[in-house]
């Protein structure tokens, strides 16, 4: 193919608007790149089909879509390299936080894929490991294969379609679990109050694995010999959840379901029980807020504590040690740690482990300020203005005066750009926004579930009354009067996962133009394969798989 021929295609990409929008180019660049590298979607489909049958094909095929929407939006705006495709750890992310938005799941195999931790990259298990096994081996070694070196946005989409269909199947066979238990019929009638039992039942299975309930105490709780409320105050919440979904999804004036009525309550009730549950967070975020003293988003420990003994706040007994792994204490000031409110309500301590798949945790606000941003700047490195004027448009105003000239002083370190998912912007959004963004970490920390903390240290992760009392008493501090958040100087502006991209490309910066157009000259003989076309590149995609 002629050098001319290259240098108008190219021409043509960034004339007719795309130069403006470098995450348009990125995707077209990552559909030409997915054929070069011979990762066809339809070979993964075709391997699902054989091994898995059409109708669960279909169902991921479907679903796919939905998701491809979602990440669009996201993936346009993450460091690429030259292919337009993402690298491995930078999908993670990806795929981290469309769960997360639309449903409200952490999946397991991606709680370590936020981009501000410090993880050693192969110490991470494959993408393909959040099927948890459940596929057939020629399905995982397809995927496998797939991603072996990076990722482009049909294969993210189509894995977390595979990822929600096992979801499915695994509810639906907790369902059956239940019309066995109680002798109903598969393929018979059952009744309003039968068809709500069941649902119930299903939900009630969960809170029990969550809880880690034996089978002799689970059967009683399940027989409603002992009140589930014990384990889970909500309960009364969650069955009017369930109501209300049942009052949405089932035929009016109907009294006789079959089984397959319960297919639909069970998809809606996988993509909005996770929504659902957020609500709690809201309350317990609000609760955290009525503790706070001098500090938006901080409160002194002691506070957090007397308000257990004092105030009937049962939820708060986390010892000092679980709470430190978890990265919610503030530690600048001699003997007056502080609880960091989000990073309290975000860390595993919060999560419900409802599924092998996944656990339900509480969703990021501070995501919804991300979304904003992406969409305004629309490129994984920004200059300190252009950022500053997204900001003042989209977000509301900071809290904290003098904000602004910090990221100035941030892009200044760093060749006069901000990198939108980099650990810096990270805790300018942290001091920004206390109540909504958490504090990034700096250090390798575990983020586990109770269990797996008290499991490693074997120390408790809860503080008793005497522990706390004692706590008091050795801390009996006053509280300072001057909010002051300190700031971790000198910290990398980029995540680890963008720092070894720059290491490909010769700039030392983001992928540049020239780089785009390299890799459109040694792809360019497969452009003629599908004319994207202005239409397509421009058309608006949904926020999350349920729209």
């Amino acid at each position: 193919m002629s050098f001319s021929f290259i240098a108008w295609l190219f021409i043509s990409l960034c004339g007719s608007g795309h130069a403006d929008r470098p995450g348009e180019l990125s995707a077209v660049l990552s559909e030409i790149s997915q054929r070069a590298h011979g990762k066809h979607c339809e070979d993964i489909l075709q391997t699902i089909e054989t091994k898995m049958g059409v109708e669960r094909k279909e169902w991921i095929e479907g679903q796919s879509a939905s998701f491809e929407a979602a990440l669009r939006p996201l993936f346009a705006v993450l460091p690429h390299g030259n292919t337009g495709r993402l690298g491995l750890e930078m999908a993670r992310y990806a795929l981290h936080r469309v769960f997360v938005d639309a449903r409200g799941w952490n999946v397991n195999g991606l709680e370590e894929s936020n981009l501000h931790g410090v993880r050693n990259a192969s110490t991470l298990p494959p993408l393909q490991s959040i099927l948890r096994g459940q596929v057939p081996p020629e399905v995982e070694a397809a995927f496998q294969q797939c991603f072996a070196t990076d990722v482009g946005i049909k294969d993210l989409g189509l894995l977390a379609a595979s990822l929600d269909e096992l979801v499915h199947q695994e509810v639906l066979q907790r369902a059956k679990n239940v019309f066995k238990a109680k002798k109903l019929p598969m393929f018979g009638h059952i009744d309003l109050k039968q068809m709500q039992e069941v649902l119930e039942q299903v939900m009630m299975g969960y809170i029990c694995d969550s809880a880690g309930i034996q089978q002799e105490e689970r059967e009683k709780y399940l027989s409603g010999e002992l009140d589930i409320r014990e384990k889970y105050p909500s309960w009364p919440s969650l069955q009017q959840f369930l109501h209300s979904l049942q009052d949405v999804m089932l035929p009016a004036q109907a009294t006789r379901f079959h089984f397959e009525d319960l297919t639909g309550l069970v998809k809606e009730l996988n993509e909005h029980y996770g929504r659902w549950q957020d609500g709690e967070c809201q309350v317990l975020s609000n609760e955290l807020k009525d503790l706070e003293a001098q500090c938006p988003g901080h409160i002194n420990l002691r506070q957090f504590y007397s308000s257990h003994l004092h105030q009937n706040k049962w939820q708060f007994t986390e010892s000092v040690q679980y709470l430190r792994s978890l990265g919610a204490l503030e530690e600048s000031e001699t003997n007056k740690p502080r609880l960091i409110s989000t990073n309290y309500v975000l860390g595993a301590n919060n999560c419900v482990s409802t599924s092998q798949f996944y656990s339900q945790c509480c969703v990021n606000q501070c995501d919804a300020h991300l979304r904003k941003l992406e969409k305004a700047v629309a490129q994984a490195e920004v200059p300190a203005d252009d950022l500053q004027a997204a900001i003042t448009a989209v977000l509301p105003e900071p809290d904290p005066e003098g904000l602004f000239e910090k990221l100035q002083e941030i892009a200044k370190r760093h060749g006069g750009k901000v990198t939108l998912h980099g650990l810096q912007f990270a805790e300018w959004l942290h001091h920004a926004y206390p109540r909504e963004c958490p504090a990034p970490k700096f250090k390798d920390q575990p983020e586990e579930l109770s269990s797996h903390f008290e499991s490693r240290t074997h120390m408790s992760s809860t503080f008793s009354d005497a522990d706390m009392e004692a706590y008091l008493e050795s801390h009996n501090v006053a509280e300072s009067q001057k909010c002051h958040i300190p700031w971790t100087e000198e910290v990398p502006n980029v995540p680890l996962q963008a720092r070894r991209l720059q290491e490909m490309t010769p700039s030392g910066g983001s992928t540049s133009w020239w780089a785009a157009f390299a890799a459109v000259s040694a792809l360019g003989s497969l452009v003629t394969a599908r004319v994207v076309t202005r239409n397509e590149m421009n058309a608006e995609a949904p926020t999350d798989p349920m729209a």
